[in-house]
């Protein structure tokens, strides 16, 4: 009886909680509208907006969910699962997010060899962009053009590469955005700058393939280790039903589940810092 109160009470709570957002929501919507009326916004903004509130609600939604039927399957204790979305989604948006960071970096590097060599046949700054930004697929492509077009409205070059330099988190794009102004105000060899920028990339790239490549053998041990417990898990339960039951019908089984598996989170962050260093170059 507990249990279905509980169940029932996550319910109004979840439900409440879409409500609330839904909410929230349009207000932002109506806020962004105003600031695209006056040209404080852009029509992407809206789009991205959109999506961040619709995610938003989904993620809701499913976790009331989650947190129900964890409650009915294994007790006020099952509330917990109601975050399970918002952890995948989690991992699955910072995994998305570093396989682009890293495919910038991998992509930085040859653009930049491109423009040194348009700027050595005498071509300006923007004329060089824009040719490089023409053969450079995404994401690298799409960010080259966003700043050639954001310059041919009259914005500035440092300012706009320094704008997305500082949205991309990428120190190197914002040295180049540096040297581009410190060239346009006071003069200098923009190509020497350049290529100097170019060595360094080259360098971090190189480090950075090193490090993951020694740090291979800990980063698959610890996959097979934590892939151990639910595996094993399993097979029991395939081979002996009921066997495992007491960690979900038993108050002290649930606790150790649950422990077992906050334990097992923090392992997991853990063994992936230890398997992932950073590289300051």
């Amino acid at each position: 009886m507990s249990s279905t109160v509980s169940a029932l009470a996550f319910g109004c709570a979840a439900v409440l909680a879409v409500v609330e957002i839904s909410r929230s929501r349009d207000r932002r919507l109506v806020v962004l509208r105003a600031r695209q009326q006056v040209g404080l916004a852009r029509e992407d903004d809206g789009r991205r907006g959109r999506r961040l509130s619709r995610t938003a609600v989904n993620l809701g939604v499913l976790g009331g969910l989650c947190a129900v039927l964890g409650i009915v399957a294994v007790g006020p204790v099952g509330a917990l699962a109601g975050v399970l979305p918002v952890m995948t989604w989690r991992s699955w948006n910072g995994r998305r997010d570093r396989k682009r960071r890293e495919q910038f970096a991998d992509q930085l590097a040859p653009a930049l060899q491109l423009v040194v060599g348009h700027l050595r046949i005498g071509r300006n700054v923007m004329a060089a962009f824009a040719e490089v930004a023409e053969d450079t697929p995404a994401p690298l492509g799409d960010i080259l053009r966003e700043v050639v077009s954001e310059v041919r409205l009259g914005s500035a070059v440092d300012e706009v590469l320094q704008t997305v330099a500082d949205r991309e988190q990428d120190r190197h794009l914002g040295v180049v955005a540096s040297a581009i102004g410190l060239q346009s105000r006071h003069g200098g060899s923009l190509v020497e700058i350049l290529e100097t920028v170019v060595e360094t990339i080259e360098e971090e790239d190189r480090l950075r393939r090193d490090i993951r490549s020694l740090t291979a053998d800990g980063r698959l041990s610890a996959q097979v280790l934590l892939a151990m417990p639910p595996a094993m898990l399993v097979i029991v339960s395939l081979l002996s039903p009921g066997y495992t039951a007491p960690l979900v019908e038993t108050s002290l089984g649930r606790s150790m589940s649950m422990a077992g598996l906050f334990l097992g989170f923090v392992g997991w962050r853990w063994l992936r810092s230890l398997g992932t260093p950073k590289v300051v170059a």
